[in-house]
């Protein structure tokens, strides 16, 4: 007997530092080092996680779970982001 084939489409990550402004992302994987990760998963970034960036400036300005964060640009570029399917309207 053989296995059904998966006909799955292919998941799309990124990191944070590219994801869409206003877009929700979930957090896939965080690869810093341990005392940035640790810190991160305190403040609520952490795998399973949904974020989405407010705006770009000297930092990324990111919401998670209604607070604002300021990442910059070397802790995002460590942070895989899915962007989630858009609503339909």
């Amino acid at each position: 007997m053989t296995s059904p084939v998966s006909r799955a489409l292919p998941v799309c990550t990124c990191p944070l530092l590219d994801s869409e402004a206003g877009r929700q992302a979930t957090v896939v994987a965080i690869a810093c080092g341990e005392h940035d990760a640790c810190r991160l998963r305190a403040m609520g970034v952490y795998e399973g996680a949904t974020v989405s960036v407010i705006g770009r400036r000297h930092c990324l300005l990111v919401d998670v779970r209604g607070t604002r964060l300021a990442l910059g640009a070397d802790l995002a570029e460590g942070i895989t982001v899915r962007p989630q399917e858009r609503a339909a309207n």
